[in-house]
């Protein structure tokens, strides 16, 4: 039961901060539902005004599908805890960005690395403005920076003798 409430949580959730967020809205909301005393506020009553859109609908998607799957909202209130304790064994990767993405620019990445990388895989996205013009990654516990700062640093040498070239040709051609 388990991996079928985390394949649903992962379905439409790229990030490690997204889903920790998420998590903490749907023990809001099922501890309303379950323990709350003639409680009938939806979903999105309970948490209007803690997230976006953006989390809400992705929310009501979770909601559809634990009821599609016969899933109740009890057992998913008890399992919220040890989907939280199971991030650790998740496969991740880290980014440093240059800016904040919006939440669909988000969704192509986790898309993409779902499609080419891995499965089941989370991003953890860091705001780093050094990685302009490109980004910084951990996997598998190693950095590779992928940034126009460390090109232009790597191969600082070679630019400044094709400038210096460029700069000494065009002013001796007249």
């Amino acid at each position: 039961m388990l991996v079928k409430i985390i394949s649903i949580m992962l379905k439409n959730t790229y990030t490690t901060d997204a889903l920790v967020e998420r998590l903490g809205l749907m023990r809001k909301y099922y501890g309303e539902r379950l323990f709350v005393e003639g409680s009938t506020r939806t979903l999105e009553e309970v948490v209007r005004g803690e997230c976006d859109r953006y989390t809400i609908d992705a929310l009501k998607e979770w909601e559809r599908d634990f009821n599609t799957t016969d899933i109740q909202p009890i057992m998913v209130y008890e399992a919220l805890d040890t989907v939280q304790e199971e991030l650790t064994t998740v496969p991740s990767v880290t980014l440093y960005v240059p800016v904040r993405f919006k939440p669909e620019q988000i969704e192509g990445f986790g898309k993409w690395l779902r499609a080419n990388i891995q499965p089941n895989i989370l991003m953890s996205l860091h705001i780093d403005p050094r990685a302009t013009g490109g980004c910084g990654i951990i996997w598998k516990h190693i950095y590779h920076d992928l940034s126009l700062h460390y090109f232009i640093e790597k191969d600082r040498e070679q630019i400044v003798q094709t400038f210096n070239t460029h700069l000494h040709g065009a002013t001796t051609v007249q």
